[in-house]
Parts: C-alpha cells; sequence; structure tokens
C-alpha cells in the first residue's frame, strides 16, 4: 500500500528535524541534565514538526534505554509510540475533546501509575479548541501533576491558549522552515526515492510549501503523480496553475495607472487558465513584495524587476492589497473578493495626485516623475553658497538650510502659511497648534541654523491662524480625498484657504 512521503518521512529523531536546532538542542539538553518539565507547549504555523517534536519526545523520555537525547527506536516502547497504540502515551484531539467532561475523565486516569512505561503522557493536539472550561478543569492538574505525568500541548494559535496556562508551561515556537533548507530536505527525499526534478523546481515547491515541510511534501506527491518519476519547473507550474512574473507585471502596471477594465480582463484570463484566486492573490503579494526588496537595493534571488515604480509607490500599492488579504482568504467567492481588492487599489493615481495636489506639485506628471517627490514642498530659492552669510539673505534661504540639516522641521517651515521677517525676528504662522508647537520645540537648533545664514542672532518666533468656522467643507465631502483617508491613513486637520 502506497504512502504518502509526508508520513513515510516524518522524522523518527531529533536529528530528523529540519530546521528547529535551536528547540532540538534545549530538550535533548533538558534530557541529559534530568531537568524534565511537567508540562511543555509547542507553537507555530502547520506542518513544521509540532506534534513531531512532541513524539520524539515522548520516545526519548520513555525509550526502554532512555531517558536519552535520542530514542532508540527499536524497543517495544519506541515503536508503540510511533505506531500511536502505547497504552502510556496519549494522543487527543482537541477539537474532538473539548468537554469538561472529558478533562474531568482525563484527570481521573493521571492518578494511576503507568502502565508499563516511566512517563504517563497525554500529547494534546490543536490546544486552542480546548474551550475554557476545559483548561479551567486542566489549570490546576497542569499546575500540580503527579510527578508520572507530562502534558504536552501543539496548536498553530498560542494566543488563544489562557494566559494562566502559558504560565505554567515551557514554551517552544517553532520557526517556519527557510526555502533553501526545504529545498534541501526534498532533494534529499527526491534522491531517495529516485526522482529526477530540478533545482528550480524544487524551489517553487519550496516556495509554495510557505515554511511548511508537510504542505511542501505533499506539493511534492501531487506533481509525481503527474509527471512521474522525472519533472521541471513547468510540470510543478502546470500542475499548480502558477503563472509567470510577466503576469503580475502586467498586474501592477494596470494597478498603478488605474487600469479597471484593463484588470478585469486579466483576472479572466487568470480564470479561464483555471487559476486558484486564493492563491493568485497570494503569489501577487509575494511577487510586489520581492519587487519592494529589488528597489530597496536589497539582493534577492529571482526578485521581480521595479518596472516604472519607485520603492514608495510599490510600498503604497503593497499596503492597499494588504488591507484585504484577510478578506481574499476568508471569502467565500474569491474571485470578486480578488477583482474587489485590485479594483480597489486601482484608486493609486487618484490618490496619488491628490497627494501631489496637496503637496502643490502638477497633478499631471507621469507616474514615475513623482517617485523622487519629498514629503514637503521645495523651497522657491535655493539655499546661497557664498562662503559669508549676508543680513539680507531671503526666508526661503534658511527654511532651504533646515531642510537640508533637519529634513522633519524644514518640512513644517516650508509648509508655513506665511512668513514674515523683521529686523532680528522671523516670524512663521500656521495653520494648525501642532507644526507651531513643534517648530518652537526646535526653536534652539533653528536659530544656530539662522545665525549661520545671515550672519547674526535671529529669533524664530511661531503663530497659529485662527480657522473660521465653515458650515460647509468640499474638501471633507470630495470622494476623492474621503478615498485618500480611508486607504492611507490620512486625517484631516484643517482645509486651507486660498490666497488668491
Amino acid at each position: 500500500m502506497y504512502q504518502a512521503l509526508a508520513r513515510k518521512y516524518r522524522p523518527q529523531r531529533f536529528a530528523d528535524i529540519v530546521g528547529q536546532e535551536t528547540v532540538v538542542r534545549t530538550l535533548q539538553n533538558a534530557i541529559e541534565q534530568n531537568r524534565i518539565h511537567h508540562a511543555y507547549l509547542f507553537s507555530g504555523v502547520r506542518g513544521i514538526g509540532k506534534t513531531t517534536g512532541a513524539r520524539i519526545l515522548a520516545k526519548a523520555l520513555n525509550c526502554a534505554h532512555g531517558p536519552a537525547a535520542e530514542p532508540c527506536n527499536e524497543c517495544t516502547n519506541c515503536h508503540e509510540i510511533t505506531e500511536g497504540i502505547d497504552l502510556d502515551v496519549r494522543e487527543i484531539d482537541a477539537a474532538t475533546y473539548t468537554g469538561v467532561d472529558s478533562i474531568r475523565e482525563l484527570r481521573d486516569v493521571t492518578q494511576f501509575q503507568p502502565a508499563r512505561d516511566r512517563y504517563r503522557i497525554f500529547i494534546i493536539d490543536e490546544a486552542h479548541m480546548l474551550s475554557q472550561g476545559a483548561w479551567n478543569a486542566l489549570l490546576k492538574l497542569i499546575e500540580e501533576p503527579p510527578p508520572h505525568v507530562i502534558f504536552m500541548f501543539a496548536t498553530t494559535e498560542m494566543q488563544k491558549v489562557p494566559a494562566t496556562i502559558l504560565s505554567r508551561v515551557q514554551k517552544f515556537t517553532l520557526r517556519k522552515i527557510g526555502t533553501q533548507e526545504l529545498v534541501a530536505r526534498l532533494r534529499q527525499i527526491c534522491e531517495a526515492e529516485s526522482i529526477e526534478a530540478d533545482d528550480a523546481a524544487l524551489e517553487i515547491i519550496a516556495r509554495r510549501g510557505e515554511g511548511s515541510v508537510r504542505d511542501a511534501l505533499s506539493i511534492l506527491d501531487q506533481i509525481v503523480a503527474f509527471s512521474g518519476r522525472a519533472f521541471s519547473a513547468a510540470d510543478v507550474g502546470a500542475v499548480l496553475g502558477l503563472s509567470d512574473d510577466s503576469f503580475f507585471a502586467r498586474l501592477v502596471a494596470l494597478i498603478g495607472a488605474g487600469d479597471h477594465a484593463g484588470i478585469l480582463e486579466t483576472l479572466q484570463e487568470a480564470a479561464d487558465n483555471g487559476r486558484d484566486f486564493k492563491l493568485l492573490y497570494r503569489d501577487l503579494l509575494n511577487f510586489i513584495r520581492n519587487a519592494l526588496l529589488s528597489a530597496a537595493g536589497a539582493k534577492v534571488e529571482g526578485a521581480a524587476p521595479a518596472g516604472d515604480f519607485s520603492y514608495s509607490e510599490l510600498l503604497r500599492i503593497a499596503n492597499l492589497l494588504m488591507q484585504d488579504d484577510d478578506t481574499v482568504n476568508r471569502s467565500e467567492h474569491q474571485r470578486l473578493a480578488v477583482e474587489i481588492a485590485l479594483l480597489k487599489a486601482a484608486t493609486f493615481p487618484r490618490l496619488r495626485a491628490v497627494e501631489e495636489a496637496l503637496r502643490g506639485a502638477p497633478a499631471d506628471r507621469a507616474g514615475a516623475s513623482s517617485t523622487a517627490a519629498s514629503t514637503t514642498a521645495a523651497p522657491k530659492t535655493a539655499a546661497p553658497k557664498t562662503a559669508a552669510p549676508r543680513r539680507s539673505a531671503p526666508v526661503e534661504a534658511f527654511v532651504g538650510r533646515v531642510q537640508k540639516a533637519r529634513p522633519l522641521i524644514g518640512g513644517y517651515l516650508a509648509g508655513a502659511n506665511a512668513s514674515h521677517r523683521e529686523g532680528d525676528r522671523i516670524t512663521f504662522t500656521f495653520d494648525d497648534r501642532f507644526s507651531a508647537d513643534s517648530v518652537s520645540e526646535a526653536r534652539e537648533a533653528l536659530e544656530k541654523i539662522a545665525a549661520e545664514v545671515f550672519g547674526g542672532p535671529v529669533s524664530i518666533e511661531t503663530a497659529v491662524t485662527e480657522a473660521a468656522p465653515a458650515a460647509h467643507s468640499p474638501t471633507r465631502e470630495d470622494p476623492v480625498i474621503q478615498a485618500f483617508q480611508k486607504h492611507l491613513g490620512g486625517e484631516i486637520v484643517d482645509s486651507r484657504r486660498s490666497n488668491k
């Protein structure tokens, strides 16, 4: 009878566990030093070895030649624990064992000595599924168990485990397995199974496994069933319905252009090719992440090109898409959820135009040209380059110098409603109290810069304009501004009055 690869190659010793060196070392040291805890909690994403680690620990503690840092896997105890038939090592699925009565029954069992083994061990899988009543029934038992009893919990959602329990167990968080570690493990198994696969194909499988050895092996099983014992990256793409980078680059370009019709046509193309929309959305996010890393100058193997988008623009698009990630994952109508998410992200050009309008920049310039825009408008006149500053230097020169030395404060100064110089005093007037206070707090540093620019002592003062109450604010009601607020987290503090 055929046995799935994930089951056939399930680790049976600590040495077989991939990517959890810290956890393994801690457990082995505890066994060697006879520092066995009465309760353990293994947490982490699916398929990374939580229950497997608990089972190996149970074998190491109850091995006929133990307790040992590695189970022998030869004695009766080890064999029966591996097969799940050991009377003293009980595996419990918390999803079907949530009642208080079940826990009371379990509590009664703990009072008896082990039938044969050294310890009576309870491995409780998906522990977060236990009810509050069940946890309460377990609490006292976990706090002061009989010396022959050990509890081992495994969960993918440690945040759902009560704090009173967490404080009474020894916690181990298992990490996701790295792509290269997964590739190495897949290569090892392929060689053992006489399967021929190129590195590119195994890397795709490892990435799709998302840090889970079990998921990666399940995918490998699926590929072998389709292609036989020899396959390539193209075969993997055909089975998993993958799109190449050009498809995602086209989608991102359409989002950046705000081309709603183009987005829907491209998604129809994906549907015609049988794409899973949940996976498509995940791959799109991964594509943008790689493009972000590339745009930021990081060296990432297989990173997607940034195209005509800057780092800040890619970050904005990624943020827009991430807002709907949970909705896409949970929706029963995944295609519709993806369509809505991408169409919402396609408001990007209008949001960018609003940003530029608020900065005073031309709204119709090309997307690529906005990539170098700063958070504040540039001063009208560059700071003078003369060696000896003059008292007659314009205020704009001072603002320009501040923008170079203190960009944040320089931004506040450049955004001032008005500036007025009278003798050795400059007063900046702001529309809001926050900007004025921020400048006032930096007064000492600003006056030092002013002394350099104007050749002598200059005091910096601030003032706030009194905003007249308005019965109607078109700015606040503008749908584009409202979208800007919703997607980018902005807040309208006040609507600026025109000086025309």
